[in-house]
Formats: C-alpha cells, sequence, structure tokens
C-alpha cells in the first residue's frame, strides 16, 4: 500500500496533552514514526476519543505542536492521523522528515525498487527529490485530494459550501490580481509559473528564467521584483545581446576615468545603479567568455570592479538571468561556463509557448484587445468569432509579443465594428461541414467556388464556406476577387 508521505523511523520523547471535561492531562509517551499526516505513537494507556494535542520537540529544528486524532489501538502501538500544522510547523516538521535516513533503494512511498537516477518512482509516481526547493509545495498540492478526503467526515455540507465558497473567492483575486499584471492563464502551466513566481519572489536567490523569445521573461523577471523585499530598490535591464562586446563590461561594472580612449569621466555600471534592488541580465547566453569569469567572480564575492580601477566596490544586487538558449546544451559544448550556469539556475522558471497554452490564446487576445482598445479610444465591438477561432489554430511562432503586435494592427486595420481574421493577418478557419469539406484546393479557389456556386450572393456564399459575411468580405479584400457588378 502506497504511503501518503515520506516518514521518519527516529524515536523522539513526547507530550500527549487531553482534556476530559475539566480536567488537564500531560502523558509522556514515544512518538516511534512520523509523517506529515500520521505518527506511530507508544505510551498512551487508551486510544482518546476525541482529538488531542501532541507536542514534539524535535532534534535540531525545535518544537511543535500537532493536532491529532486516534484512528487504531494494537500491541501498545497507537496509529493517529494529524490534522494539518501551521505553516512554520509544517516547515519545521519536514526538515526534520528530510533530513532522517531514508532506506536506500527503496521508495519511500510504496517500498518498490528504485535507483538513486530516478526522479520519480515508476510504480507509485511520487517525486523522489525529497531535497528539491519546490518538493513540499508540489507534493501537498498532489496529495490534496487524499488529504481532505478523511477530513470531510468532521464537516457538515453548510460549512463545506463556505470553505469553497471562500477558496473562489481566493482564486477570482488571484486571477484578478495577474491581469492587472498582464499574466493572464489558466492552463496547469501557467498556474505553475505564477507559483513559482511568488516562491521566488519570496527568497532572495538568484532566478534563471527560460523559455522562447516573446514569452515574457521580462515580465516575469518584473513581478518577481515586485513581489520581494527588493520592490523598493531599482530593477535594471540589461540586454547582453543588444550590446556589443567592446562595450558590455564597461556597461555592466562601470568604468574609471580615462579607462580607455573617451571615458572623460568616471561612470557607474548597471551592478552598481542596481545596488538595494534587482539587475535583470536578458539574453543571458550570449555574454562573452571573458564577460562570463567576471560575472562568476562577482556571484562569489559581490564586488564591481570598474574597467581601469584599482579596487572594487561592494554592492547588494540579487540577479535575475534569462534566455532562450540551451544553456545546458551550450555547457556540454563547452560554450557556457558549467560554473556560472550552476551559479545562476538556483532557482529555475520555465515559461511555456503560447502555443501550448491551449485556451489561453484566446483569454489573453480577449485581455489584449480592450486594454489597447481602451488605451486608443477605439470604438470596435471586439474580436468576431473567426477572429477567436483563427487565433486558437495559429501556431504563434513569435509567442505573446506575436499576439500584441497583431491584436494592435487588428485594432488600427479594421473597418468593419468587430475585428475579422484578415485584420490579424491570420487565415480564417473554414467549417469542415462547409464547401472546404467538399471542394479540395487552396484558399482562394475555395473562395471563387463558394461565389460561383451561389450566384455572387455573398450571404449564400459565407453560409458554404462556415464563415460570417465580414470575413468573407475581407476574404475577398486578402485574395483581390471583385464581385461583378450587376446590371
Amino acid at each position: 500500500m502506497t504511503r501518503l508521505d515520506v516518514r521518519s523511523k527516529t524515536e523522539i520523547t513526547a507530550l500527549a496533552v487531553r482534556h476530559d471535561g475539566a480536567r488537564h492531562q500531560e502523558v509522556r509517551i514515544k512518538v516511534k514514526e512520523v509523517s506529515l499526516s500520521s505518527g506511530v505513537l507508544a505510551g498512551l494507556d487508551s486510544v482518546p476519543a476525541m482529538p488531542f494535542l501532541i507536542k514534539i520537540p524535535l532534534p535540531d529544528h525545535g518544537r511543535i505542536e500537532l493536532a491529532a486524532e486516534a484512528l487504531s489501538d494494537a500491541d501498545g502501538r497507537q496509529i493517529v492521523r494529524f490534522f494539518f500544522p501551521q505553516r512554520q510547523a509544517l516547515a519545521s516538521l519536514w526538515a526534520f522528515i528530510r533530513a532522517q535516513p531514508q532506506e536506500p533503494g527503496l521508495c519511500p512511498y510504496c517500498g518498490q525498487p528504485v535507483s538513486s537516477t530516478q526522479s520519480h518512482c515508476s510504480a507509485c509516481g511520487r517525486c523522489l527529490e525529497l531535497s528539491a526547493t519546490t518538493y513540499l509545495d508540489q507534493h501537498l498540492q498532489a496529495t490534496l485530494t487524499e488529504r481532505l478526503a478523511p477530513r470531510l467526515e468532521h464537516l457538515d455540507t453548510s460549512f463545506i459550501q463556505r470553505v469553497m465558497a471562500m477558496m473562489d473567492r481566493a482564486i477570482i483575486g488571484e486571477v484578478e490580481a495577474r491581469a492587472d499584471e498582464e499574466f493572464v492563464g489558466t492552463t496547469p502551466a501557467m498556474l505553475d509559473v505564477f507559483a513559482m513566481i511568488r516562491r521566488a519572489a519570496a527568497t532572495d536567490m538568484n532566478i534563471l528564467i527560460l523559455g522562447e523569445s516573446g514569452t515574457g521573461k521580462e515580465l516575469t523577471a518584473q513581478a518577481i521584483h515586485e513581489k520581494s523585499q527588493r520592490r523598493d530598490g531599482p530593477l535594471v535591464v540589461v540586454n547582453c545581446a543588444a550590446i556589443p562586446d567592446g562595450l558590455l563590461e564597461g556597461e555592466l561594472f562601470g568604468h574609471e576615468k580615462g579607462a580607455f580612449t573617451g571615458a572623460h569621466a568616471a561612470r557607474k555600471g548597471r551592478f552598481e545603479l542596481a545596488n538595494g534592488g534587482t539587475i535583470f541580465l536578458d539574453e543571458i547566453g550570449d555574454l562573452p567568455a571573458t564577460l562570463q569569469a567576471k560575472l562568476l567572480r562577482f556571484l562569489e564575492d559581490r564586488v564591481v570592479e570598474r574597467v581601469g580601477g584599482k579596487s572594487g566596490v561592494r554592492v547588494d544586487v540579487r540577479i535575475i538571468a534569462a534566455t532562450n538558449c540551451d544553456l545546458e546544451g551550450m555547457v556540454a559544448a563547452a560554450g557556457f561556463r558549467g560554473d556560472l550556469f550552476y551559479r545562476l539556475n538556483s532557482f529555475t522558471i520555465k515559461l511555456p509557448p503560447l502555443r501550448d497554452r491551449g485556451e489561453d490564446k484566446v483569454i489573453l487576445a480577449k485581455y489584449l484587445f480592450q486594454k489597447i482598445a481602451r488605451i486608443e479610444q477605439s470604438p470596435l465591438a471586439g474580436l468576431s468569432d473567426a477572429a477567436l477561432e483563427a487565433i486558437r489554430r495559429h501556431d504563434w511562432p513569435g509567442n505573446v509579443r506575436e499576439l500584441v503586435n497583431k491584436i494592435r494592427r487588428a485594432i488600427v486595420m479594421a473597418n468593419n465594428e468587430w475585428i475579422e481574421p484578415a485584420d490579424l493577418e491570420l487565415s480564417p478557419v473554414l467549417s469542415a461541414g462547409g464547401l472546404a469539406a467538399a471542394v479540395p484546393g487552396s484558399e482562394r479557389e475555395l473562395v471563387s467556388a463558394a461565389l460561383v456556386s451561389s450566384g455572387y450572393v455573398v450571404a449564400r456564399a459565407a453560409r458554404a464556406l462556415g464563415v460570417s459575411r465580414p470575413t468573407l468580405y475581407s476574404l475577398l479584400r486578402r485574395h483581390q476577387i471583385e464581385l461583378p457588378r450587376r446590371v
């Protein structure tokens, strides 16, 4: 049987606190096993009928208190279920459990054989990377329904409804907050990104953001900075690919007067300007080898050495780097320093491409239309059904940046009340049940065939193609098809 949590078998002396009416009784017990959700006790003379409190001194991790419910009593060993502890107690308990040795070669959940190279158990599917900083959050999310099931017997339906309403309000609030930041999305991949941003912002670790061009790496860095304790400090953005190699060192680290021809005065670099805040190094994969060594040196001692300077300047800055390159591949090919990669890779956020975000494409398109139309004071009503379907079917090689540019262009170019596929420079999706299913050929040929078969009546041709009349007019303009003049 698969266990819900990893457990420790280190025996600990603890106290069980029971309340019986006005009586308050403390009993010394032994905690034989402990996990995040349950434990095995010894020393209770009888199983308490009501939930009770256990005070556990965790070696090297402080003292915690857990509310418990007895499940069974056999051979002097009581099995108890823990009610979910407070955040600090949970963190201390997990730190203690993770520090205890596990039986080598076996999955701590199901007991099946595993190798040291496996990240997940092939039998039960549980994550085996217990030391990962994100492990606990991911594990709690994965086991949420299993943790809730035994607690439901303590709740009536009205209380469950109140809990669900509270959760819905919290989720809606999260969505609204993200919309304000242009983080719009509901797919699991994007929800993971939002969660990673919140976790990254709570630390001062170096962050590496990976993703294709146009996926929103700078926006992610900005969100991390604004949610962090450095939010009142500066956010300095540097595009390493946009600055010539000969100027990049001085741009990043500054220079002293006379360091080179034209250096008429000392100048602070971007690292000094970011002191007390965050520096975002975009396209870090394009950093020259000489500057990779200097950046590694800075990461080790946090001292900036200006070009031509004789002494360093200590700065307090957090580094967020981003790239669309395969840095691990570059490290293997000796194109990027491995030691620098591992220093930057303390916390990694991978942004999914827009083509993999399902209905997010439509949600994001509607949001961008409303935002840009409001700024431009556009009278347009919105995106037509044909335009939305074209957005769904487009591959979006330029990701979110391409979508923003197409929406901006469409708002300027649209001639009708609604934005059509042609305004977005996208091909309309012809209905599978219309003429496209019966007549093979190019888009221009399909439109021409529909017009001929309908006697050049636009409404009939549009129905045959499975598109709206405005979309058909857009197709006529695109393919320069003229309707015959009626005499």
